[in-house]
């Protein structure tokens, strides 16, 4: 029963603040600065997930989820190799793709321009099973087209600095050592056609890497290896656990893309966290706004304390009383402040109308709203605020009910 009283007292104390305008005028600022408080840090995580959705779709489109790289020296027997997975790990992967890749020195026909690039050969139908690069062709040209007949596709920036365009020739030395050092290896050359060009976003596609089917590298640069295998897994797998059941099958490395990105997983995730903690303590001093408005009510409202006291009010519930004016006021703001977030989040995502500079990895402000952020930003501003409230008011409890009855009543 003292807790309903301790409730209702609350909420009357709440709302008679407009009586006092000092107290109204803290009881305002307490609710903004919580309200503010909520509102910068639910954007600022949705933000950041944005950014690490954005990360994530982007480098899973260009690269297979995992890739089996062969051993130093070796290459695959990709058939077998394809038997095998279907086999025992059937369930959890959906595609496999044969990949090769070779060092080359790519030349323009009418220039000496020369550029040392990675040349990897896919097959074209079965790369599409498991990344999205052919998405990133210019003009609507498929996979397959863009590498029929010996041709070979450009990252745009490479195209760019050597001033190609689909349709031209240009000349790929290569050693059959498969090093690019001119003093000790022999080169040999064969001229090709650009069959597409390719702007993936990303600098080692765009500027060091060019494409081919493996028929040309096995025709031209008589190259027949296998040395990659890129996978399409199913959902819900778990790459990290499966990766690590592969790398044992087959004794060899299995990387995604976040293992050949570490330093741009680690700040993204860095950026994620430190965004969060500063933003939890600008909350923090909202809440403690509270503390204000709690002592300023316990000043103010001595005489009352005393007589509820006198009545039996215990300590506890005199304490709950001015926790509860803490929590009804952070909890209206946190959702007031959760509620407006949500809505620009909403908006950012319907109309992206904020561009971001090239050094990112989208075009545009990235959103991403999660159910569950939401419900932990809640609880975390009405726990700081309730302990704010707490620790105030506390001071209740040192009221003299002789002297203040005496003197204040």
């Amino acid at each position: 029963m003292s807790m309903n009283i301790a409730r209702f007292l609350a909420w009357r104390y709440i709302t008679g603040t407009k009586d006092d305008t000092r107290v109204s005028t803290v009881a305002k600022i307490s609710f903004l600065s919580v309200f503010i408080g909520t509102l910068c840090l639910a954007l600022a995580i949705f933000i950041m997930a944005g950014f690490e959705q954005a990360l994530a779709e982007k480098m899973q489109n260009i690269y297979p989820e995992l890739v089996i790289h062969a051993p130093t020296e070796s290459s695959f027997d990709y058939k077998a190799m394809e038997a095998v997975l279907k086999k025992e790990y059937g369930t959890q992967i959906m595609h496999a793709a044969p990949a090769h890749t070779k060092r080359v020195v790519i030349r323009s026909i009418d220039s000496s321009t020369t550029s040392a690039v990675n040349l990897k050969a896919i097959d074209p139908e079965q790369e599409e099973a498991v990344s999205s690069l052919a998405t990133k062709l210019h003009g609507g040209t498929s996979l397959k087209q863009a590498v029929h007949n010996n041709s070979i596709v450009l990252g745009k920036r490479l195209a760019d600095y050597h001033d190609l365009q689909v349709g031209d020739a240009v000349t790929l030395l290569f050693s059959a050592q498969d090093t690019l050092d001119t003093g000790d290896n022999s080169f040999e050359s064969v001229r090709i056609t650009v069959g597409g060009i390719m702007e993936t976003g990303i600098m080692q596609y765009d500027k060091y890497t060019i494409m081919s089917s493996l028929d040309t590298m096995n025709t031209l640069l008589q190259d027949p290896d296998i040395t990659q295998i890129g996978l399409k897994l199913t959902p819900k797998t778990d790459e990290t656990l499966l990766s690590k059941q592969l790398e044992k099958s087959f004794g060899t490395e299995v990387h995604s893309w976040k293992t050949l990105y570490p330093a741009l997983v680690s700040v993204t995730q860095l950026e994620k966290y430190v965004m969060f903690v500063l933003l939890l303590l600008v909350t923090l001093i909202a809440s403690a706004n509270l503390v204000s408005l709690l002592v300023m009510q316990i000043t103010r409202k001595k005489s009352d304390i005393a007589l509820l006291k006198t009545m039996g009010l215990s300590d506890n519930s005199l304490v709950a009383l001015f926790v509860y004016m803490g929590v009804i006021i952070s909890t209206s703001a946190a959702f007031a402040g959760l509620f407006f977030a949500y809505i620009i989040g909403m908006l950012l995502q319907r109309y992206p109308f904020i561009k971001l500079p090239d050094a990112y990895f989208c075009t545009h402000l990235p959103i991403y709203i999660e159910a569950p952020v939401l419900l932990l930003i809640l609880i975390i501003v009405v726990v700081l605020s309730a302990l704010a409230s707490w620790f105030s008011a506390r001071s209740a409890q040192s009221i003299n009910i002789t002297q203040t009855l005496r003197f204040e009543g």
